[in-house]
């Protein structure tokens, strides 16, 4: 415990291990649409009917929208799409449903974002924990779910995906099952149990699999891309180590054959993630290509519990930020910590003036 305080100097294992408690906190927020509003000459509705629906953001909260999508890929008649980019589609109009979240408020490519939504006229709702989005949301009556501030925005994952789901219900195109978020919340509680600090390797799975990944390039093979993405993604940031993330069906397409010309002496470990939900096919697609790499690289399965499948999403998702924690202690590394990421924003604005730019010119649509 003494080596994780010195290098978790955050307490992202704090922050990772409240997760419920988020969940919580957000189902019992509301937020109010209204039934139009104005931003400068730009007159939006909220009262058009809503034929798609588009999430901004970057980083864990396009992560967030991810989940969203492929929760709802069969049972949605209008298609939700995450756009990762200082601009929108141009299909985007009064009947789409933009959601601009941030965690830190001032996330440029998602301000950007916002400001062509505005000028397409569409419907806006905009998630973060202050910065100007909160600021430019309050002063034009755009609606704004707040969530609480303080944390590693990658760490507070339930914050960036449950408003979502909120705002999804509260404009009527969901209908949210809270006995789908009791049966997360109670999964979560007795999976952190299990992988937490506190329990020891020889009984927890998330320290057993950290070791077995350590010094080593992930590959994640995973039937749904959201969850072989973010753990991608966290062993990128949290353990400062490569990782590469493909879905099944489409690795079957073009990945599997980069195996051919493999040494056995490569630095890879191939990661299975195996649902319950998955597809029969592409349970037959994980069995034959298992069999095509098994002498080519070494292969870790890890088998997903039951549940409703936003229940099996979260709480894949939930081992994987713990894996990620451990991995990086195994790294000698600090989980918090993303200096590349940091000297990348410093040169951005010192040599482009990108963000002050992209913000003077939100504050030019209001006036």
């Amino acid at each position: 415990m003494q080596r994780i305080s010195g290098l978790d100097t955050d307490d992202m294992f704090g922050m990772v291990f409240t997760w419920p408690k988020l969940i919580e906190k957000i189902m019992n927020q509301t937020i109010d649409i209204p039934l139009e509003i104005s931003v400068g000459s730009y007159h939006i509705s909220y009262k058009n009917e809503i034929s798609n629906i588009l999430i901004c953001g970057m980083g864990g909260s396009a992560v967030s929208g991810d989940y969203i999508s492929t929760y709802y890929a069969n049972s949605l008649t209008q298609p939700i799409i995450v756009r990762r980019n200082y601009t929108i589609p141009n299909f985007a109009s009064i009947n789409t449903l933009v959601i601009a979240i941030s965690y830190s408020g001032n996330t440029e490519e998602t301000i950007s974002g916002l400001n062509a939504a505005i000028k397409n006229r569409c419907p806006i709702i905009c998630i973060g924990s202050g910065g100007k989005l909160e600021e430019f949301s309050i002063a034009n009556r755009i609606p704004f779910f707040r969530i609480p501030a303080g944390n590693q925005p990658r760490a507070s994952f339930p914050l960036l995906l449950f408003p979502i789901l909120k705002i999804l219900d509260a404009m009527n195109v969901v209908k949210l099952d809270s006995n789908v978020i009791q049966e997360i919340i109670r999964s979560l509680k007795k999976q952190r149990e299990l992988i937490r600090p506190q329990t020891l390797t020889s009984e927890n799975q998330a320290k057993q699999l950290a070791i077995k990944l350590h010094n080593y390039v992930p590959v994640i093979w995973s039937p749904y891309f959201c969850v072989a993405n973010r753990l991608k993604c966290q062993i990128n940031e949290n353990s400062k180590q490569l990782a590469i993330a493909e879905e099944l069906p489409e690795l079957n397409h073009n990945h599997i054959v980069g195996f051919q010309s493999l040494r056995k002496d490569n630095p890879f470990i191939v990661v299975i993630l195996r649902f319950p939900s998955e597809h029969p096919n592409v349970s037959l697609r994980f069995d034959i290509s298992t069999e095509i790499i098994k002498q080519k690289v070494k292969i870790l399965k890890i088998q997903i519990d039951s549940g409703d499948l936003l229940t099996q999403l979260i709480t894949a998702t939930y081992l994987g930020d713990y894996i990620s924690i451990y991995l990086a202690l195994l790294n000698n590394q600090n989980p918090n910590t993303v200096d590349s990421i940091d000297f990348l924003k410093e040169q951005m604005e010192k040599r482009g003036q990108t963000q002050s730019s992209l913000m003077k010119d939100l504050d030019k649509l209001s006036t």
